[in-house]
């Protein structure tokens, strides 16, 4: 049975992060990761405050900026509009998939090793450890960090989690300012965004509680 100070399950941002600030202390550190890369899928649109995750302490790579945000536009059902200035907040497009492959990097950089098509498939708090079933084996921890976000409430209760779809779209109509889009009827507690990475591409999403997410963001497009 492998042994670690911490197992995290979850290789998205928030386990990684976890995993590099456990490993820059001292301790042993093991992600499991169910997807077959860091990164993939993308699991946002990849609209952040490049000054928030610089306080992470990430810089991000050049590879990793798509675009910087000026504006966004904010649509109501009705179809009237305003504009937000977002210069200030320092917003920038960015490629999630080498976002997350640079924490990654940071994190076995110092020591945290990351296990690849690999799930959790249960776990059991002992008197002093955790005992981890993955589909690798028994993993042994002194600490356990479920950072799987929404999978691990698959076989719990999901009342009010969103459901939500996006597609990658390369058009000449993509505008270079965010747009986000509220409608109650078809993005209940949510709403629909399209967020331009430049060269005519863009995310293109929605999201809200009931909906048929792919059917709803057919018919946005």
């Amino acid at each position: 049975m492998h042994d670690y100070d911490v197992v995290i399950a979850g290789g998205s941002v928030s386990g990684l992060l976890a995993a590099r600030e456990a490993s820059v202390n001292g301790l042993s550190v093991l992600v499991v990761e169910e997807d077959v890369e860091i990164g993939t899928p993308e699991h946002c649109g990849g609209l952040v405050s490049v000054n928030a995750i610089r306080n992470l302490g990430i810089i991000p790579g050049s590879n990793v900026l798509h675009r910087t945000i000026k504006q966004a536009e904010i649509f109501s059902p009705s179809g009237s509009s305003f504009t937000l200035n977002t210069e200030k907040q320092g917003v920038m497009a960015i490629d999630r998939r080498a976002f997350d492959k640079q924490v990654a990097q940071q994190a076995t950089k110092h020591g945290s090793d990351i296990w690849v098509k690999c799930s959790v498939k249960s776990f059991k708090e002992e008197q002093d450890h955790v005992t981890v079933e993955t589909t690798n084996g028994n993993v042994k921890g002194k600490v356990m960090v479920d950072a799987r976000g929404v999978s691990s409430l698959i076989e719990k209760n999901r009342n009010g989690v969103l459901l939500s779809a996006q597609y990658e779209v390369h058009a000449d109509w993509v505008d270079e300012n965010v747009e986000v889009y509220f409608d109650q009827n078809n993005y209940p507690s949510f709403f629909a965004w399209i967020i331009p990475n430049g060269n005519n591409a863009a995310k293109v999403g929605v999201a809200g509680k009931g909906i048929n997410a792919s059917k709803a963001l057919r018919s946005f497009l």
